[in-house]
């Protein structure tokens, strides 16, 4: 029996916006889980199982009901991308899919099937303590059957979360009564593979006790992994396929690195939410401008008022996410958006680090050229406040670009020379120098 094995998308299509956590592409998800699925299908598995995290719905908005409407949308569009395989495909939520929805649009598939003579069992456990997951009430009586019942089938278990190895370093990703879940486990023989998601680095194939353990990578960060299992008699085998294995990338692409506020919106909204959120005129005519002509655009913003106790990530989250909305009439699409909090005098703890990568540290620049395969030294770094003009410098780029909007015009006057390229009224005429670029 082989078995394909996907997880983590956070896919975002018609949601707007893109995850908090830089790393996750959720904007190119639906294009390269269409190629995912081709080259799966290609391979002819006998079972797909997809483990949780489908969409990223954003937390902020789990009760919103124009946003559930939105996420239904997405929901259905990666049950579509994989409705063209021949085999059967389980289909589990995570913590960033919402239940009810997910099942509204799953709820008709099976949680207990054959295949090939093997019991194959999907799990729909959610967190419930400070982030931990619990196998509770019916998922728990369903658990505590399969292992008590008469069913001599061998069974394949499928969940999000982590049974072993314990991984809750930084987060949990285990659940919280994981060691007893193990425990029953190794105490019955026919539980052959337990396949979870949700920790995104992933977890080799390992043999516990007679039972078969993985964890898949999360498919929505670069190189946008999966893995391929084959079943044999009495041992099991994993392989690791990826599409964007480092030597087959394409050409580097450039880009246009952005700060955020007074560059593409006032400030108003950083030290409170999506409701303060307005574009500078100009700015989506612009943007679509430098898009048409190749470049991807990418912000690179210093949120230190996470970590200064104004805002939440995910308050930050949803201003990005109303940035995205505006942006589309325009036809255009952000590359990448990256935040960093961190700052040496953060009064939440978590936030508070003498080593920040907020600008003038290239941190986030280099980020994005390693995630998105970005070219730097033919990139541009546009900003209105020196630590903009200084993480361009230090990253390489072909130049630092000084808007005269937000805090531009106060910049301006503090500048020595070199710190800016060139400096611009504004983000539209930012936009026509670089094009001007030969």
């Amino acid at each position: 029996m082989k078995i394909a094995h996907i997880s983590d998308f956070h896919l975002r299509h018609h949601l707007p916006g893109t995850s908090s956590i830089s790393r996750r592409i959720s904007r190119k998800m639906p294009d390269l889980i269409e190629e995912a699925v081709a080259q799966i299908g290609s391979a002819n598995p006998d079972l797909v199982a997809v483990t949780g995290d489908l969409v990223d719905f954003p937390f902020y908005g789990m009760h919103d009901k124009n946003l559930l409407k939105t996420g239904l949308k997405d929901l259905q569009l990666v049950r579509e991308l994989f409705s063209s395989l021949s085999c059967p495909v389980a289909f589990i939520f995570g913590n960033h899919d919402h239940p009810s929805s997910f099942q509204e649009v799953f709820g008709d598939l099976p949680v207990d099937f054959d295949v090939q003579g093997n019991r194959v069992v999907s799990f729909m456990d959610e967190e419930v303590n400070h982030n931990f997951a619990q196998r509770m009430g019916r998922q728990r009586e369903r658990f505590l059957g399969l292992i008590e019942d008469s069913d001599p089938r061998p069974q394949i278990h499928l969940q999000h979360y982590l049974v072993s190895p314990i991984h809750n370093q930084g987060y949990p990703h285990a659940y919280l009564e994981a060691e007893s879940l193990r425990k029953a486990i190794q105490d019955e023989p026919r539980v052959r593979l337990m396949l979870s998601g949700h920790y995104h680095r992933g977890v080799p194939l390992f043999n516990e006790n007679g039972t078969f353990y993985s964890t898949a990578p999360a498919f929505g960060e670069p190189p946008h992994p999966y893995k391929i299992y084959q079943m044999e008699a009495d041992t099991i085998t994993e392989t690791e396929h990826s599409l964007r294995p480092q030597a087959n990338l394409p050409p580097p692409q450039k880009a246009v690195f952005l700060d955020r506020d007074g560059v593409i919106n006032p400030q108003a909204a950083y030290r409170t939410g999506p409701e303060d959120f307005e574009l500078i005129p100009g700015v989506g005519k612009a943007l679509f401008t430098l898009k048409r002509a190749g470049y991807a655009l990418v912000t690179v913003s210093n949120q230190t008022a996470v970590g200064q106790g104004y805002v939440t990530v995910e308050t930050v989250g949803s201003v990005n996410d109303r940035m995205s909305e505006l942006l589309l009439p325009f036809g255009v699409e952000l590359d990448g958006v990256y935040c960093r909090y961190h700052s040496a005098n953060a009064v939440v703890p978590q936030h508070r680090t003498d080593l920040p990568e907020t600008k003038p540290s290239p941190a986030m620049l280099i980020a994005a050229q390693e995630d998105l395969n970005l070219d730097l030294h033919t990139s541009f770094m546009v900003g209105d406040h020196r630590t903009d003009l200084q993480a361009g410098h230090n990253a390489g780029c072909r130049a630092s670009i000084l808007v005269r909007t937000g805090g531009g015009n106060a910049t301006e006057k503090q500048l020595d020379s070199g710190d800016a390229d060139f400096v611009a009224d504004d983000l539209p005429r930012a936009a026509r120098w670089i094009l001007e670029q030969v």
